[in-house]
């Protein structure tokens, strides 16, 4: 009987200790996931071998890096596109065996191939988007934009005026099939940055210019728009200098300027909630949000002095951010907020502590259940 007491004794000892030790080494500083796994990538630059993808399964409290330095030797990766939880797509620099870069996953990136049309041209491809994986849109240098409609297996080259050939293209934004915008550099034949619009798929283009209508403060140098985001009948544009803000609430027919602090830097992604509702983020730390439209910012502070170069949002409260060095910070970062930007912590992996030469410049996030 004692025998049996001290046993029952040391077994209920035994639970509470392991309870006890498994509360403490359970790892707080991912989000929550009791609502599914929280699935995303960051990619950069080269760390001097190869461009990197960075995978996390856990909200950001653990990456690992995807690819290999043969396939992605000497890429330095622009954007990304998460078609769903398999089915991925980047775009970067050309490689230099001349392939160009663009690049995908069918199994959620554990292994990459070249995207397989001849027809892409050997550029820098900065930007991609895609509105399902039937409706797939790249965009870069010369003027260059392709669609594709069976998920990269091919692509066809949407044509431009010759007026805009020689332009560079960063980011590109659909709302239809039909409906695709495309923004970039600053035009070649004058110091107001490129926004091109469609309407019909890319058989004719519009260029719009709300920048110059509106006497949009671009820091005394010429400007250059740094992504597009549509919601609805709301398009809104960003880029630099001046850290600026522009909104259509028709579609484009007509635009306001919402910059609000400006400053003499970028402003480098933009994640909208709602037609009304987003956060915006720029260099030395610059991360903001607006619920009405852009009338008011409230601005959040990460403890970084870093260039703060994409964002990804879950749920509304969950953010990932990510930048590259600008500040005087020594390497790249991941900074992850449950609060919707109250607060933050770090989840920089330690590829990028011990590299920092490598510049992450996107981040995206999806929820499976």
């Amino acid at each position: 009987m004692r025998l049996f007491k001290a046993f029952s004794k040391i077994v209920v000892l035994v639970l509470f200790l392991s309870l006890l030790i498994w509360s403490c080494s359970e790892d707080s500083t991912g989000p929550d996931d009791e609502n599914g796994d929280q699935l995303g990538w960051a990619i950069g630059g080269s760390d001097g071998d190869y461009g990197t993808i960075l995978h996390t399964e856990d909200g950001g409290t653990t990456w690992i890096r995807q690819g290999d330095s043969l396939l992605f030797a000497g890429v330095n990766f622009s954007d990304i596109c998460i078609i769903d939880e398999d089915n991925l797509l980047v775009v970067g620099s050309p490689q230099p065996n001349g392939n160009y870069g663009v690049f995908r996953s069918d199994d959620g990136g554990d292994t990459w191939s070249v995207s397989g049309s001849r027809e892409l041209a050997n550029l820098d491809y900065d930007g991609i988007f895609a509105l399902d994986e039937n409706n797939v849109w790249i965009v870069g240098e010369q003027g260059s934009i392709y669609y594709s409609s069976d998920a990269a297996d091919s692509w066809t080259k949407l044509d431009v005026p010759t007026e805009y050939q020689e332009d560079l293209f960063f980011r590109v934004a659909a709302k239809s099939k039909d409906d695709v915008w495309v923004v970039g550099e600053k035009h070649v034949s004058d110091d107001y940055p490129i926004m091109l619009h469609t309407t019909d798929g890319g058989i004719n283009w519009e260029r719009l210019n709300p920048i110059e209508d509106l006497n949009v403060n671009t820091g005394g140098t010429p400007g250059h728009y740094l992504g597009i985001k549509v919601f609805g009948n709301s398009v809104w544009a960003i880029g630099g200098f001046g850290k600026f803000v522009i909104r259509s609430a028709d579609n484009g027919t007509t635009w306001e300027d919402i910059t609000g602090s400006g400053g003499n830097c970028d402003a480098n992604d933009i994640f909208l909630l709602s037609e009304t509702e987003a956060y915006m983020v720029a260099d030395y730390g610059g991360i903001f949000s607006t619920n009405d439209a852009g009338a008011h910012w409230t601005q959040y502070y990460a403890n970084t002095n870093n260039w703060v170069v994409g964002i990804a949002i879950l749920n509304n409260t969950n953010i990932w951010i990510c930048g590259c060095p600008g500040g005087g910070n020594e390497y790249s970062e991941i900074r992850y907020s449950a609060d919707a930007g109250t607060t933050w912590q770090e989840q920089s992996p330690q590829l990028l502590i011990d590299n920092p030469l490598i510049s992450m410049y996107k981040i995206r996030f999806i929820e499976t259940d």
